[in-house]
């Protein structure tokens, strides 16, 4: 209503919303960092009920984890534990 208001223009709305995928793992804990059994692949996932808020300390976890194999330090002084989110947690589960 406000942008006929003020302009010519005539809004779209969407047909149908979707926020985005929600993923979520077994354990409810995500999984972030390199993947151990290929080479140059990084997982950012389970993130799913975790909200927006969590958004910047799991990107920088994950660039973290990547480059040096640890958390952030200010994510570790929020109790963030390294081996609880890596992707090898999960070998041998299905």
């Amino acid at each position: 209503a406000q942008v006929r208001a003020f302009t010519d223009l005539e809004p779209l709305v969407p047909a149908k919303r979707w926020a985005g995928l929600r993923t979520f793992v077994a354990d409810r804990t995500p999984v972030l960092g390199p993947d151990p059994l290929v080479d140059g692949w990084a997982w950012c996932a389970g993130v799913g009920g975790f909200g927006i808020m969590t958004a910047p300390a799991v990107g920088r976890s994950v660039v973290s984890l990547v480059d040096s194999g640890r958390l952030p330090e200010d994510v570790v002084a929020e109790g963030g534990v390294a081996a609880a989110l890596r992707p090898e947690r999960l070998e041998g589960r299905a």
